[in-house]
């Protein structure tokens, strides 16, 4: 058994019994090769059918890796060619977004969380057209000046988005395809993800059934469960598990969407870090700190872990939702990718009441006893770290 394989084993551990997530795939990848390994299932084994294993191949709902391998990317893309500058306003390209201290915003601020705008709300509560959706967005007033406060927005990297479709005079998927994923050949892209190569990423909308009926963790503003009626109560697989994304945005969305297998996200780290597809000083201004969150850099987080050669190293990351990580490490060159499943066969369907509506209840909290964002970014980190056995890389 490798060490990869080892750490698979270790990931589909995680979480209290009876909470352990699916499916699980991890891979590593340095200047002198790269290797991936996967357990569990894609799809669990359900009413009588046969499931669907998890491969080295399957492709991973990246969910918020999205931030970062997506929309930050497309950013420094835009940045080299000049068609962008991080310091832009953002109401130059969103002309909607002027008044309430939205004209102090610029494009660094929404890449950084600074931007002072919220977390989250649930757009499609609202409306499920993406145009309406996004001009509902560019309403929403900064709650802090920005640059002042740290506070991990969807909306602000989902305004980010709508930055870089302005810009590329493309959707955002559209603008990957052409700008990232077809000059690296890479299948890397917005769902829906091709038939038979998704890993489910949950079991149903419960996750954020369960917030807007709660307002927990975030409130939603007078909104309910019954102001949205297309909750998926079935396993989620191919499309976006995030609501906004799916429900609201098409699948494509700043935030969230991107689907694609652990090989690609290692193939993009590379590019990267040999500047094969940003200039060095591009990715270098990922690294600098954010001085209201020193931890947060332009759309990469920072996280030291050694690399593979044993040496101390500041990894540039993002985790996602669905249970996902990347990272890579600018000092070895080298990329990690990989998470587990940890909403599938976990979080179970919808509360349903006799009229077949989503129903009342104390709404237990889907996500206790799961496997944490923090435990799944410290095993896949760990992918490119030697073992005592084995030599540094």
């Amino acid at each position: 058994m490798t060490s990869l394989d080892t750490l698979v084993d270790r990931m589909l551990g995680l979480g209290h019994p009876g909470r352990h997530p699916a499916g699980a795939v991890v891979g590593v990848r340095s200047p002198t090769g790269s290797e991936v390994a996967a357990g569990g299932w894609a799809l669990l084994p359900a009413d009588g059918t046969d499931g669907v294993p998890m491969g080295t191949a399957s492709w991973l709902d990246w969910a918020s890796v999205t931030k970062a391998a997506a929309t930050t990317v497309l950013v420094l893309r835009l940045v080299e060619t000049g068609a962008l500058d991080l310091d832009d306003p953002v109401a130059w390209h969103l002309p909607a977004f002027t008044r309430d201290g939205r004209d102090a915003v610029r494009l660094e601020h929404l890449l950084t969380h600074t931007a002072g705008l919220p977390p989250w709300a649930p757009l499609y509560c609202r409306t499920t057209d993406r145009d309406e959706a996004l001009a509902h967005l560019v309403t929403a007033a900064p709650r802090s000046a920005p640059g002042t406060q740290w506070v991990y927005s969807d909306l602000g990297m989902v305004l980010a988005g709508a930055v870089v479709e302005q810009v590329a005079g493309a959707r955002l998927d559209d603008a990957f395809r052409s700008l990232v994923a077809e000059p690296m050949g890479l299948g890397l892209g917005f769902g829906p993800a091709p038939e038979g190569l998704a890993a489910a990423s949950a079991d149903s909308d419960v996750v954020e059934w369960t917030m807007v009926a709660t307002g927990r963790p975030y409130p939603v503003d007078g909104v309910g469960p019954g102001d949205f009626d297309g909750w998926r109560r079935g396993p989620v697989r191919g499309e976006a598990n995030d609501g906004n994304a799916a429900h609201a945005l098409g699948g494509v969305a700043g935030h969230a969407g991107l689907f694609g297998p652990v090989e690609d996200l290692l193939a993009l780290g590379a590019a990267l870090c040999d500047s094969t597809l940003v200039r060095p000083d591009l990715l270098a201004r990922c690294t600098r700190p954010t001085a209201a969150h020193p931890a947060q850099g332009l759309g990469f987080r920072f996280r030291d872990a050694p690399g593979p050669d044993g040496g101390a190293s500041t990894w540039l990351w993002h985790g996602g939702f669905t249970g996902t990580v990347w990272a890579l490490d600018p000092r070895t060159r080298a990329v990690v990718a990989g998470g587990a499943t940890r909403l599938h066969g976990t979080t179970g369907p919808l509360p349903v009441a006799a009229d077949g509506h989503a129903g009342p209840g104390d709404h237990p909290d889907p996500l206790e006893g799961l496997a944490t964002g923090e435990e799944l970014a410290a095993l896949v980190l760990s992918a490119a770290s030697p073992s005592p056995e084995e030599p540094a890389r």
